[in-house]
């Protein structure tokens, strides 16, 4: 393993380019006029070179993984890297010592997942902020502020149902009640977007859900609930789900974990938002690995944020 001055300066103003410019193999070659075949391995040295020697892994996966840190994949791609990662003890090993080679070159780095003494220490972490919030539940008298019990989803939920959110399904009979039972208090808080969340194309996974971005009548405070069901049950190791406002790698919010899932698959959260939150095109589930992550893990729902019509706003009866 070598540090980053030992490298030739081709190699070192390769890297700085694809870090700190965030350029692209194809862009990098047409600037520097060179095969973007023959770039990309010239990259590959360079991260293998601030890489441990004794890798433990394939050469085909030292690439992969030098294309994750480089910023250099599709987001399926991304995704199967870092799946890989939470499974390869190996392979996160050797990401973290290239990441720390690479890091003072400047840019920003992806995250490595964690490794399961972390990752048990950042669930003990969140069960004790889930305790805390719990307890703040029972005890205050301002239920409009922890948003559920105020906010009423189940209303979001049915005009979504009447907007055609869903196409059909087999609990689409079930749109009706909903709607109808939501009617029946006043309404808190003035829905002004909604997102219909589902997995990646790629996945096979059954899990869908609904997000909803609110504003508190009368006032200017935002909140954020969202509602999923068929998801895997929390693991005890492993990640934690949460909960993004996304537009690009670039534009990103992290509005905070949501309670464990159970084995029904179901989950609820609610999350308030600052007042000069800026506008984001979607809604993420992520499953993350550390306790305070700064960019999207690995995703499971995502879905892009609908205004909802100003005349439904206000809409108290069917």
């Amino acid at each position: 393993m070598a540090s980053h001055e030992s490298l030739p300066d081709g190699q070192r103003a390769i890297l700085q380019l694809l870090l700190k410019q965030g350029k692209s193999y194809d862009e990098l070659s047409g600037l520097l006029k060179s095969d973007p075949t023959a770039l990309r391995q010239r990259a590959h040295e360079a991260v293998e070179t601030v890489g441990p020697r004794d890798a433990g892994i394939s050469s085909e996966r030292r690439h992969e993984i030098a294309d994750y840190l480089l910023g250099q994949q599709s987001a399926s791609q991304r995704a199967a890297t870092r799946e890989y990662l939470e499974d390869s003890a190996a392979g996160r090993s050797w990401a973290r010592a290239a990441a720390s080679g690479l890091r003072p070159l400047g840019g920003s780095l992806p995250e490595v997942p964690a490794e399961p003494a972390e990752v048990e220490q950042a669930f003990e972490a969140l069960d004790r902020r889930t305790a805390r919030q719990q307890e703040i539940k029972r005890s205050s008298q301002t239920g409009g502020r922890l948003l559920f019990a105020g906010l009423g989803l189940v209303l979001a939920i049915g005009l979504l149902w009447v907007f055609g959110a869903f196409d059909g399904g087999e609990d689409s009979a079930q749109a009706p009640t909903t709607s109808t039972a939501t009617t029946e208090a006043p309404l808190q808080f003035d829905p002004l977007q909604t997102a219909v969340m589902k997995p990646d194309k790629n996945s096979k996974a059954k899990a869908e859900g609904i997000a909803v971005v609110a504003r508190r009548s009368g006032t200017q405070e935002l909140s954020l609930a969202i509602e999923a069901r068929k998801l895997p049950a929390s693991a005890r190791q492993g990640s934690a789900y949460a909960v993004w406002l996304y537009t690009s790698p670039a534009k990103t919010k992290f509005t905070g974990f949501t309670p464990l899932v159970g084995k029904d698959g179901a989950l609820q959260a609610a999350f308030e938002l600052a007042r000069d939150t800026p506008s984001f095109s979607e809604v993420l589930l992520t499953r993350e690995t550390r306790e305070k992550p700064t960019a999207p893990g690995r995703i499971l729902l995502r879905g892009p944020l609908q205004i909802v019509p100003a005349e439904a706003r206000t809409q108290t009866q069917p």
